[in-house]
């Protein structure tokens, strides 16, 4: 099995359980637990594996509020305000786009006062010039992991 195959199989075993053991994966591709080790420290040097961390279903630690904005911002600033969402705590993803808005924003809220507070935080940016906002109302998928077939 050539190195990126390998390293394509290493991620879908430890995607299904990351929990799981060098060994345990070795056994299962047929390669020594040194091998599995070696190319994991090398996706993890080359940042292809840039963090481990549990999948967390925020709903059931009470984030059961959903919002998407959109926003529409002067060109050159928006590199600004990208950079001054991505640390905020309830925002999972933070997206420069393309179309009629800049900047795509997904949030995880508490309560409608925390979701109210953030927008509202956003919509004071200088830079922006327009916000559309969507509520959730069913998260049919929600998983940013890939199925990395061939």
């Amino acid at each position: 099995m050539n190195e990126k195959k390998l390293n394509k199989e290493i991620l879908k075993s430890f995607m299904k359980d990351g929990r799981k053991s060098i060994r345990k994966v070795a056994r299962e591709l047929d390669v020594s637990p040194s091998t599995v080790s070696n190319h994991l420290d090398k996706m993890i040097e080359e940042e292809v594996i840039k963090r481990f961390k549990p999948a967390v279903d925020y709903e059931k630690l009470g984030f059961d509020l959903t919002a998407i904005t959109k926003i529409q911002a002067k060109g050159s600033e928006i590199p600004d305000i990208v950079e001054r969402l991505q640390d905020e705590g309830n925002l999972t993803h933070v997206y420069e786009i393309t179309g009629e808005f800049d900047i795509l924003v997904i949030g995880k809220f508490i309560s409608r006062e925390s979701m109210n507070r953030e927008i509202k935080r956003m919509l004071n940016f200088s830079a922006v010039e327009r916000a559309d906002t969507s509520i959730v109302l069913n998260a049919v998928k929600e998983d940013s992991s890939l199925d990395l077939v061939d």
